[in-house]
């Protein structure tokens, strides 16, 4: 992929631009009285399919996917196999294990994954952060997961690369029919 940048920045327009795009993890949803709190291992047992987006942060391009999960939760270990399919045709499965070690604290692990994921919840919300290797270089994703009051789920999450936003996800989910 190629960069859209100018060739040349003056050194405050290259700050503007890296304190713009800082890696920070994205801001929780507002939670109202009617919005539920997202258990993990309630929600994802069974068949869950959404919609999703990457947007690039230096060159605003997109790539569109949409995503089938099937989950398993077997007292300890929710286990969710993610289907992709991405507009351009490209396909992919990714197996996620999360182990809960405390009332909504989890440790997981995927193929992908350099060393241990970790998801807490917080409030309403539960984050999930966690490095991954893609192409030879290692990204840190914050996500945050917040159901909305019609039962679906959000999935918001930054991409970054020492500290610097490089992308961001939005995903949202809902139980497939008869799940």
């Amino acid at each position: 992929m190629t960069s859209t940048l100018p060739r040349r920045l003056s050194p405050l327009a290259l700050l503007a631009v890296l304190v713009g795009a800082c890696a920070s993890p994205p801001e929780a949803p507002v939670a109202t009285a009617s919005t539920p709190p997202l258990v993990l291992e309630q929600f994802f047992p069974g068949r869950t399919v959404g919609q999703g987006v990457f947007t690039n942060s230096w060159t605003g391009s997109q790539r569109r996917f949409d995503v089938v999960i099937d989950g398993a939760w077997d007292g300890k270990t929710l286990t969710l196999v993610e289907d992709f399919a991405y507009a351009d045709g490209e396909k992919d499965r990714k197996t996620w294990k999360l182990e809960r070690t405390a009332p909504g604290v989890y440790t997981g692990m995927r193929e992908d994954v350099v060393g241990q994921a970790r998801a807490w919840t917080e409030g309403k919300v539960v984050r999930l952060e966690y490095a991954v290797s893609l192409g030879g270089w290692t990204v840190d994703f914050s996500d945050v997961l917040a159901l909305n009051p019609d039962g679906s789920l959000i999935n918001k999450a930054t991409v970054g690369k020492w500290g610097i936003r490089v992308g961001r996800v939005e995903l949202e989910l809902r139980r497939a029919p008869g799940s």
